[in-house]
């Protein structure tokens, strides 16, 4: 081949390259532009995207239950012990000197406190700085303590009881950026992300700052994402490792900074961080975490505890001061030496703090287990007005009723109880069940409720949904039934005590009898129902008649099958205790019946109200006939079958009550009340086997310890203006002449007097003599 022909050829081939390099460069060039293209398209679309979804966040927030606030009043019956232990249950602290809300102290008879404000929809109750006083087991005054001024009531913001959400949750509790302490900012971000301030989402400089910390530690010993990327991840990202999860918290982390301001983002990030687990709760946000680890809010803790929320971010599993408080603390120490570096704390507050303990509350939250029953009455009201999945997620706020140093007086009256009677009685070991309802007489408010010996939560709510029979607890409402006709009976008629039979309409035989197996002949009704006597009650039923008992327990609000038998005088009906708290309700209130109320209000998240539960009484029953009942009661527990409570509170006297032990024993059962505090106490076994047990040896014993722990006022007997006090005959049927030595003493209604006697009636030996001289 020629030189000339070669030389073509290399030109032809050169050519060819080069045409080849070009086309690769062009093709090259618009891909990376077209790369480039599609990654600015990528990146508008999630700005676009993310700038929306942070814009419109909403927290998935469950439903908030909290007791009824401690109200404190001069007159009412608390010591200052009792008072300290319920404000450490509220989450104040005992300190040397009070310098802040959520703080108290304890000096001779006084107790110095500076109350938390808190807003229920539209009411509002102010922080206030006070001294309490305390003399013979009584709150005695109450005084600012700053000018002395005296003060008439207060109220201190209720405890957080409970919460109704999905089966695995995030929980919060949002702060406002109002609600953050300055100095928490200062050194969340002095040891999170320095430059916070300075940056537009990613720290360059930072990175390499970490990365180069590292190499020399041989470890990972400092983090390059500043606090906007931990943000962006824990809203939009997985926790996967790879290049691209961290390039694209990169890209959102700028778009974050690009539309909204640092306060803005910080407060979210505030909000969001994960610091902790609680079973199936997952723990977010420094408001919440403060509340789980040291039970006060954000604004209360001290530097030390600062130092260990902000600590828990780089690890909440490894760092949990429940679990592993040595690590906790050395953590804890290593965010203070950090503090001291960044100039936030001098060198000594930084040897100061690093010394002392965690200091951390007595225990994870547990209200779910100590209030399990009254939640679930909760929690029923709850889902007949509100969405199952609102009441999970939109925060909503529910004040209750529930007073906790009754629930918890309850609970231990319950446990101590059965087991003295499980040591007097071996078989019964872990076989008996309980039961107590306590209401406040005035306002139908419930003020403890338990449906389980252990207050199991989603266990079987006796309290709500055992059906027992009530036995001697019915009697009551015959002898109200009878007094509401005063023409025919007052509190000294004469009933017959002595032995009967009846005969069903199938032929068969009943022949009931006495619990002491006697017949005690002539009685009064006063003497009957503080005796419980079976026959005389049967015999008042017979002249009242099934029918007019049944129209005043319907009046009186009972809702249960009522069987048309004879058998119904003496409680052979299924009621739960919560039915017969409300049928008792009104004989205490006088007359008038009010539903029982659990919760006062509910708010949104926004505190807007919601629903408020006012108190909206209906009067069903005579005052005149009210005060009888409540007198024949008082007198069960003067001299009838509830006297041991008389011996145990002689203080608190008139109290009234009434025993009950349903057929072979099975059902032991008391109510009674004094003038602030009804109770309704079961004993029994769930497979109804007997056990042995009265009212009184068994259910009475409960709401005797309950009382000897938070007390109770009496009864109040003033009577109506239509009731006065009488001297009768021994049987009740005329007044007795004023020189009558047999006369006897009791209130009648006087629209009904009965006649006056020609002359006086001796009075019969036996028993009525006896319940005669009781009288005087």
């Amino acid at each position: 081949m020629s030189v000339r022909a070669e030389a073509e050829k290399d030109r032809l081939k050169n050519g060819s390259s080069g045409a080849a390099r070009a086309y690769l460069n062009f093709a090259v060039r618009h891909l990376l532009l077209w790369l480039l293209l599609a990654f600015v398209a990528y990146w508008a679309w999630l700005d676009h995207d993310v700038v929306a979804r942070f814009g419109q966040r909403q927290w998935a927030l469950p439903t908030r239950i909290y007791a009824a606030p401690i109200e404190l009043f001069p007159g009412r019956p608390l010591t200052q012990t009792a008072l300290a232990q319920r404000l450490s249950d509220t989450g104040y602290r005992a300190v040397d000197s009070v310098n802040g809300p959520g703080q108290f102290s304890v000096a001779g008879h006084t107790l110095t406190l500076q109350t938390r404000g808190f807003v229920v929809g539209d009411a509002r109750e102010p922080t206030r700085d006070l001294v309490v006083y305390f003399a013979q087991g009584r709150l005695s005054a109450l005084a600012n303590r700053i000018g002395g001024e005296a003060v008439a009531l207060v109220r201190v913001d209720p405890l957080e009881i409970g919460r109704l959400h999905a089966a695995s949750f995030e929980d919060r509790v949002p702060l406002t950026g109002a609600e953050l302490p300055d100095f928490f900012l200062q050194s969340l971000i002095a040891v999170e992300d320095r430059r916070f301030s300075d940056h537009v989402g990613v720290d360059v400089l930072g990175i390499a700052r970490a990365a180069f910390a590292n190499l020399r530690s041989g470890s990972i010993a400092q983090g390059g994402s500043t606090l906007t990327q931990q943000l962006a991840k824990n809203l939009f990202l997985s926790r996967e490792r790879k290049f691209s999860r961290k390039l694209k918290e990169a890209m959102i982390a700028i778009s974050l900074e690009r539309a909204f301001g640092k306060r803005e983002i910080l407060e979210a990030y505030v909000n969001e961080v994960f610091l902790g687990q609680d079973g199936n709760r997952a723990i977010h946000g420094f408001g919440l975490a403060s509340r789980f680890y040291f039970g006060r809010p954000l604004d209360e803790l001290g530097v030390a505890e600062q130092a260990l929320l902000i600590g828990l971010i780089r690890g909440p599993s490894q760092y949990n001061p429940f679990r592993y408080p040595e690590r906790a603390l050395e953590r804890r120490n290593v965010v203070l030496e950090r503090l001291r570096d960044s100039g936030i704390i001098d060198a000594a507050e930084a040897t100061r703090y690093s010394s002392g303990p965690l200091q951390l509350r007595e225990g994870a939250w547990r209200g779910s287990s100590r209030y399990a029953g009254f939640l679930d009455l909760v929690a029923r009201q709850l889902t007949q007005d509100y969405q199952q999945s609102d009441l999970e997620t939109a925060g909503l706020k529910v004040y209750t009723t529930l007073d906790v140093a009754t629930q918890r007086a309850a609970e231990l009256a319950v446990t101590k109880v059965l087991a003295a009677i499980e040591t007097e009685r071996p078989k019964e070991r872990q076989k008996l069940q309980a039961a107590l309802v306590i209401t406040d007489p005035r306002t139908a408010d419930i003020k403890a409720l338990l449906g389980d010996r252990l207050g199991v939560p989603g266990g079987f709510n006796r309290a709500l949904d055992a059906r027992r029979q009530i036995g001697s607890l019915m009697k009551p409402f015959v002898y109200l039934t009878a007094l509401a006709d005063p023409a025919r009976f007052n509190v000294a008629t004469r009933l017959s005590d002595a032995p009967r039979t009846w005969r069903g309409a199938d032929g068969r035989a009943w022949s009931p009898e006495n619990f002491d197996k006697r017949f005690h002949g002539e009685v009064s009704i006063e003497y009957a129902l503080a005796h419980s006597l079976n026959l005389a009650t049967l015999d008042l039923g017979f002249k009242i008649g099934l029918s007019r008992l049944t129209q005043t327990l319907r009046r009186l609000g009972v809702e249960s099958a009522l069987p048309p038998y004879p058998s119904l005088f003496l409680g052979a009906v299924e009621m739960t205790p919560y039915e017969l708290a409300q049928l008792y309700q009104t004989v205490a209130n006088d007359g008038l019946r009010s539903p029982l109320r659990a919760i006062r209000a509910v708010v949104d998240v926004h505190n807007n109200l919601l629903q408020r539960n006012v108190l909206k009484p209906r009067r069903v029953l005579d005052a005149p006939t009210a005060y009888l009942v409540r007198h024949l009661l008082t007198q069960v527990v003067a001299t009838g079958t509830a006297h041991s409570l008389a011996l145990a509170l002689p203080q608190a006297l008139p109290l009234a009550g009434k025993t009950g032990t349903s057929d072979q024993s099975r059902d032991s059962w008391f109510a009674g009340f004094g003038g602030d505090a009804l109770g309704v106490a079961w004993i029994g076994r769930d497979d109804n086997h007997a056990v042995g047990l009265t009212g009184a040896s068994g259910a009475l014993r409960v709401w005797i310890e309950t009382l000897r722990t938070v007390g109770i006022t009496p009864v109040n007997m003033d009577p109506p203006p239509s009731v006065e006090w009488h001297r009768v005959t021994p049987d009740g049927a005329a007044l007795a002449p004023e020189d009558c030595p047999n006369a006897v003493l009791v209130p009648l209604n006087i629209e009904h007097l009965p006649r006056v006697a020609d002359s006086c009636t001796a009075a019969p030996d036996g028993v009525l003599g006896i319940w005669q001289n009781l009288q005087r």
